[in-house]
C-alpha cells in the first residue's frame, strides 16, 4: 500500500495481525459447538436462572421496531457490510530507491483513495420468550471484538494515518475485521469475497505513481437467520438509505459505480432461538465462559 515492497509488507503485517487477533473464533469453533450444546444439554435439565449462567430461550423477536435500509422491510436486527465493487489506492513516491540490508527507505505517500467499504448495524433487540421479555445483545459481542480490533489498529493504524491512508477509510476497515468474527459466532454468517487485483505505475525517475486497484464480488452467503446480497449501480437503482449512509462518510459515488451490500437480519415476530448468558436482570450478552452468543432459527442444539 505505500511502494511495491513496503506495501506489500504492511498488507501482510495487517494480515498476520488480525488472524492473530481473530483465529480463535475460526479454528475452535468445532470444540466451542460441542461445548455449547452440553450446556444446552445441562439448561434444559435443569432450566435455573441466574445472573452469570447460561440460558436458552425460544420466541418471536418483536422489538424494535426498524426498517430494513435496503429495502424498508419491518426488522428488529440487521447487520450490513456496503462496497464498491471497484476500488483503489495510489501510492506517490518522491527520489531515487534507496535500500539498506534489503529495506526500502524511501519515503512514501498515499496520495488518493477511491472507493469505499463499511459495516452498518442496529442494536439490540427483544425477545418475548415464556411470559417474559428479554433483551439480546448484538451490541455485546461486537464490542468484544472491537477490543482486537483496537489492538491491531494500535499497532498499525497510525502509521497507515502517518502514510497519508484517511483515518476514516482505517477505522472502516477495523469495524468490518470486528463485524466479521463477531457475527459469524452470532448467527453463523459468511459472505467469502472474491477479490481481483490489479497494478499500474506511471511517471518519471523522481515521482512515480503507482496505483493499487481492486474488484470485488460476493457470490455466496450464508447464517442462521436471514441473508441476501444486493448489487446495485448508484444514481440507478441505489436506495435512499444506503445513498445517505455513503454520503454521512463524505463520500460521493461516480454515475453507474456499482455498490454491494451484504446484509444479515431477523424479520419482525420470526420465532428465534436465544442461547447466551444472562446478565441478572433483562439481557443476554456475550461471554467467554458460556460460549458465546447465538441467535438461529432452529434449535441450536441439533445444529
Amino acid at each position: 500500500m505505500a511502494s511495491d515492497s513496503t506495501g506489500l509488507y504492511i498488507f501482510v503485517l495487517i494480515l498476520l495481525l488480525i488472524v492473530g487477533v481473530f483465529a480463535y473464533s475460526f479454528l475452535s469453533s468445532r470444540l466451542t459447538a460441542d461445548k455449547r450444546k452440553k450446556l444446552i444439554r445441562a439448561f434444559r435439565a435443569s432450566p435455573v436462572i441466574a445472573k452469570g449462567a447460561p440460558i436458552l430461550v425460544q420466541g418471536p423477536a418483536r422489538a424494535p421496531d426498524l426498517q430494513l435500509p435496503t429495502t424498508g422491510e419491518p426488522v428488529v436486527f440487521y447487520g450490513m457490510f456496503v462496497f464498491s465493487q471497484e476500488s483503489a489506492i495510489t501510492d506517490l513516491q518522491n527520489g531515487l530507491p534507496v535500500q539498506v540490508q534489503g529495506v526500502n527507505l524511501n519515503t512514501t505517500r498515499i496520495s488518493a483513495v477511491k472507493g469505499f467499504r463499511f459495516f452498518e448495524t442496529s442494536g439490540d433487540f427483544a425477545i418475548d420468550a415464556g411470559g417474559r421479555s428479554y433483551l439480546v445483545s448484538p451490541a455485546s459481542i461486537l464490542a468484544y471484538f472491537a477490543k482486537g480490533a483496537a489492538m491491531v489498529s494500535s499497532l498499525v493504524g497510525d502509521q497507515m494515518k502517518n502514510n497519508g491512508l484517511p483515518g476514516e477509510v482505517w477505522d472502516d476497515a477495523m469495524n468490518i475485521s470486528a463485524a466479521e468474527p463477531a457475527l459469524k459466532m452470532l448467527c453463523g454468517f459468511e459472505a467469502p469475497i472474491v477479490t481481483r487485483n490489479s497494478k499500474t505505475r506511471s511517471g518519471t525517475w523522481t515521482r512515480t505513481e503507482t496505483t493499487h486497484a481492486t474488484s470485488l464480488s460476493v457470490v455466496t452467503v450464508k447464517s442462521r437467520i436471514d441473508s441476501r446480497i444486493h448489487y446495485f449501480e448508484a444514481g440507478v437503482n441505489l436506495p435512499q438509505r444506503i445513498q445517505d449512509l455513503i454520503a454521512k462518510r463524505g463520500i460521493v459515488p461516480e454515475e453507474k459505480d456499482e455498490v454491494i451490500v451484504v446484509e444479515v437480519y431477523i424479520p419482525q415476530n420470526q420465532e428465534v432461538f436465544v442461547f447466551g448468558t444472562f446478565d441478572g436482570d433483562q439481557t443476554i450478552v456475550f461471554s467467554d465462559g458460556t460460549v458465546g452468543l447465538s441467535v438461529s432459527y432452529t434449535d441450536p442444539e441439533t445444529d
